[in-house]
Parts: C-alpha cells; structure tokens; sequence
C-alpha cells in the first residue's frame, strides 16, 4: 500500500495512493523494525540542494509512505531515523542530506556497498564481464524484477505528481529482498564480518564527504603563481638544451625577417611541443634512447617516453631525462593541483566536499575524486560547464607547501598521523618472514633497514642493522622502492622504473631479496596455487574480504584444454610467436590473466 503525506489541498488522489498526516505516519512506522528508505532531491550537492521528497518503506507491513518536503519538515521523523535500522541503495548520498537537517542514523545497511563486495574484483559495467551496481540492475540480477527509472530525470520539473509518487515508493518496495538475497550471498562466501565492516563505515564516509576539508585559498593562489614560476623556468631550461645540442637543429627556427614591430631577431627558439609524446620520442630517438615499450593490455610494441620507461637507460644522456621529468613533475602539479581545487570550494562552507569511493579499488581500498563536474556548483559560481570536478585529496603532492594550504578551522587543529612501515609489518605477519618477525621482535623494528641489508648486502655487509638509518639513510630511502615493488608482486622491471637503474642491478637487487626474505617468495607460490584453484584472492581472513577473479572459469577451462593437448600454451607461444592470430591472442590473454592474479594473490593481502 502506497501513502502520501502532503498538506497541500491541490494534489490529486487518486486509487495508486491514499493520502495521510505525518503523525499517522509516525505511528504506522513506529512498529517497522526496519525502514527502506530513499529520496528525491533538486540536486546532487547536499548544501547547495535538498529533498524534494523522501519515502520510507517496511516489507512486512507491505507499506510505502512518500513525504512531500515542500510542506513536511524532515525532522519530525529524527528520533525515528535516528533510531531504527536503515536499509538503502547508495546511502551515502541520502545520509548527507539528512546531516544537512540534523539528523544522523547509524545503524544502516547499504544495498549497493553490499553488492560491490560481493563482486569485488569484477570490471564495472560497460566492460566486458562488467557489473553496474544500479538498484534496477541489482533487483533484475537478484529479484528478476525491473524497476521502472524513466521517470528519474523530469521529477525537477515535473513535480511531486502520481507518476513521480509511484516512482518514489517502488525505490523502497524491493530493498529488503534485495537485502535477503545479499545475506545468503554473504554466508556461502563467508563475507558477512565485511559486510557489517564495510556498513558500518557507510555513516563514517558520508560524514567524510558532508564535513569536507578548508582549504586556504589566498595561500593556494601564491602556491599556483610559484609552481606557474617552476614550470616556466623547467621549460626554458628544456627549450635552451635543445637549441644548444648539434643533434637537435632540426626543432629549432630563426626568424631572420622580423616585422617593423618586434624588429629582427636572429636568436634560434625551440619549436617542440613538450606536451606532445610524439614530438618528445623523436627527440629522444636521436639522443640514442629506445623508445620501445610493451602495450599492457594488447602486448604489442608501441613508443613511450614514460618515466618507468626511461629512466632505466641512464648515461644515455641524464642531463636531458633531469630536465625532461622535472618539466613532466611541475606540469603535473599545475595542470592537476591548481584552479580545480579553487573552483571546488564551496562558498557556503569555505570547504572542498570530495567524493569517496568506498569499493574503489579492486583490492578494496578507498579512492577518493571524480571526473564527473559537480554541476550544482558550477551553476552556483557561474563557471564554464564541465570546469568544477571532485579533487583527489588522497593523492597530494608531499610537499609541505601544498599541504599546509588544507588547514583546520578557527580553534582546532589538523592532526597528521601514519603507521610506521605498515605495510612491512603487515606483511611480516601475513607471509610468516622469519627474518622480518625476529627483526619486529628482537631488532630495532626498522624494515626499511633490515631490507636495505639484505639488498645492498655488499655495501652493508659490515653495518648492523639498527645502524643503517644513521650511516647509510640514503640506502634505506632507496630500498623502499625495492621493498614495496616486491611485496606489491613487482619485477625488476618496476624496480628498475622505480630507483632508475640498470636492469642488471635491478635484477641483483630483486635476486638479494628473494634470498634474504624466502618467507616472501614462498607466500608468493602458494598464493599462486590457490588463486589458480579457487578463483579468488583471502584478503583478510578474519572479516572474510574476497578479491574475485571474475572470468576464472573460462581461465581454467582454457588451462585444461591446452595444457592436455599436443601444444602446451608454452610450445605454442614458441611455435606461433608473431604471427598475430586468434589463438596467440588467447595466449596472451591467458598468461596476462595468470601474472595478474599472482600479483594480486601477494600485494591483495597487505592492500585489503
């Protein structure tokens, strides 16, 4: 049964719903254990915005009540909201409006969190094996039912009328089923302690994005002017190195014909695009790089001048690749850490509102920005369409510059806190290292040094441990990147990207590892063996959280059938290598699949 509660006269009734007071609505929901609750809203920005209505549903009772907010105040059903156990699609964003009126519920449980938990590991929708975690793709996968969302897009416009009412009430009519269904999920794949986890951050990360983070915008201003400063001054530096060498005469041009205006100027000018690869790979073709790399998702050749690809060919030419990445760095920090950040602020607030992705990676930590414009904002400020994103306040520049323009409100202060060498520790425990536990144990604790020990064993050889981060820091800064790359289920390769050395020393580093730390390369293996036979990645065993190697069975049905026939999948990489047709694309695709998932059997552990 479907009830509205409005006191406007002017509303039709009709037989779809049957219209009633806010007390008579508060009583009815008194007795619902659970409440499915959603809402409408004239807009995306919980500040900018509000309800336009909200309806609360109960299974049991069969029941949807809608609340017409242009003449019913929300806060009449606080004691209740506040109270009850809460059942929605995409809570976060319902739970910010209701911060807006006070209200603040805690006991929620979150129909799309769920899903994507269940599903971690998977593509998103519109890839192939993808999942969309929309309510009527859930109720169509779970409940086979469709949930009419036509009517979406014109409620602005069209009013609180019985087709928008109807719309309204069927957003809370299948929650609970959807719910059930998850819960039966969630105990075959003995999910549930990170189903409560993950539900009980929900509140948390809503209030996160509600609260937002100041941001001191006349010192942003002076930080854009000094970084405009840096990169201009990178860029001359790269322009005159290039008018300088003898090889490069070809990107330069002298204007021997001047104009009555600017009068005659002789001086060569650089005419290359830094911006563009194309122009840069030609440069450093000529300057004796290799240029040529291997496309991740295809395996085919392609040219790059990426730093990882790069910087592992130093004495090449170092003063070029010095002046080249620092031109990319100072770029980088214009281009992503300028105006965006003051065209995001608030000007109700003074605050950057974000937005955080709960699930955002498949290991399961959080992400944090958007592409998609904050459009609200934009019509509030007048900006161009398209200009007002959500930053990525998770991934600052270090710099104590950058950082001290976030600052804490008038009487109170912004507390930084980190875990020392978290990663390391748990890791330590996770793969059972002997070595690292005697270290966290007995030693010092320093991971970092013990690591640069084992790696750098020949210029450590005669230091102890616990005296590396005083006489050698700069081995036990270098090692870091040695250390994760390995404990991520890195090569030499990302090693060699990672500290800009040979791949012969990368090598020697990765080989010193792997003997110093055998606990690690064994974990490796038998991660390996299970991912490959169950299909899924144990990220904690004790919350249950699963990484789920989506299309594993079509993997292990490729496995079988080759690896049974007259061509093993290695003879015929061997045999076929080049020729370019369907089955070695299968072959890639499969091998591709399996070094993936051996990383993710290592890092998802420490990651999760």
């Amino acid at each position: 049964m479907v009830y509205l509660v409005t006191t406007q006269e002017e509303l039709f009734e009709n037989e779809l719903y049957t219209i009633i007071s806010a007390d008579k609505a508060l009583e009815m929901m008194q007795s619902w254990d659970v409440i499915q609750i959603d809402s409408e809203t004239n807009g995306r920005d919980s500040h900018l915005c509000d309800f336009l209505c909200f309806q609360f549903g109960n299974k049991k009772a069969d029941t949807q009540i809608v609340v017409d907010h242009s003449c019913v105040d929300i806060k009449l059903y606080k004691n209740l909201l506040e109270s009850k156990f809460l059942i929605g699609q995409n809570l976060k964003f319902d739970l910010q409006f209701l911060y807006k009126h006070g209200i603040i519920p805690r006991n929620v449980y979150d129909t799309m969190i769920v899903e994507q938990l269940l599903y971690l590991g998977y593509p998103v929708a519109g890839k192939p094996g993808g999942i969309s975690y929309a309510l009527n793709a859930i109720a169509q996968r779970r409940l086979n039912i469709d949930i009419d969302k036509t009517v979406r897009g014109e409620i602005i416009w069209r009013g609180l009328d019985s087709s928008v009412i109807q719309y309204a009430a069927g957003d809370v009519m299948y929650l609970e089923d959807i719910r059930d269904s998850q819960l039966i999920d969630l105990k075959k794949k003995d999910c549930e302690k990170a189903a409560e986890l993950e539900n009980r951050f929900v509140p948390v990360i809503a209030y996160l994005e509600w609260c937002g983070i100041k941001l001191d915008q006349e010192k942003w201003k002076e930080k854009m002017k000094q970084d405009q400063k840096n990169l201009n001054q990178s860029l001359e530096a790269l322009n005159q190195f290039t008018i300088k060498h003898p090889n490069l005469k070809q990107f330069t041009y002298v204007d021997l014909q001047g104009d009555l205006f600017s009068g005659f100027n002789t001086e060569p000018v650089c005419t290359v695009n830094w911006s563009s690869s194309q122009q840069v790979i030609k440069i450093a073709k000529i300057l004796g790089f290799n240029t040529e790399t291997k496309d991740k998702k295809t395996g085919e050749s392609k040219d790059s001048v990426l730093e990882k690809a790069l910087s592992v060919q130093k004495g090449i030419n170092d003063e070029f690749l010095k002046l080249y990445f620092a031109y990319q760095e100072y770029a980088k920090v214009v281009s992503s850490f300028g105006q965006g950040h003051l065209d995001a602020v608030n000007p109700l607030t003074g605050r950057i509102h974000s937005t955080f992705k709960q699930l955002g990676a498949a290991s399961g930590r959080m992400s944090c920005g958007s592409t998609q414009p904050n459009t609200d904002l934009e019509k509030y400020k007048k900006l161009p369409k398209g200009s007002c994103k959500y930053p990525n306040l998770q991934q600052l520049p270090s710099d104590d510059v950058t950082r001290s323009c976030f600052v804490a409100p008038e009487g109170h202060l912004m507390v930084s806190a980190d875990f020392s060498a978290l990663e390391s520790r748990l890791g330590a425990d996770i793969y059972q290292e002997k070595e690292m536990l005697k270290e966290f144990l007995e030693g010092s604790g320093d991971m970092h040094s013990l690591c640069a020990k084992m790696v750098f064993a020949e210029e450590l050889k005669d230091v102890e441990v616990k005296d590396i981060k005083k006489v050698r820091p700069d081995l036990r800064k270098k090692v870091k990147s040695v250390e994760f790359a390995k404990q991520f289920g890195g090569s030499a390769f990302a090693i060699a990207g990672s500290l800009g050395c040979s791949m012969e020393e990368a090598q020697k580093f990765s080989d010193y590892y792997d003997q110093g730390f055998s606990g690690v390369t064994n974990y490796k293996k038998k991660g390996s063996r299970f991912v490959r036979e169950n299909g899924y990645v144990l990220m904690c065993e004790h919350t249950g959280h699963k990484m789920y190697w989506y299309d594993h069975e079509e993997w292990k049905q490729r496995q079988a059938k080759y690896q049974s026939s007259d061509w093993s999948w290695d003879n015929y990489r061997q045999k076929h290598k080049g020729t370019g047709d369907w089955v070695e694309q299968q072959v890639k695709m499969h091998f591709k699949a399996a070094a993936k998932w051996d990383r993710m059997a290592l890092n998802g552990p420490t990651q999760g």
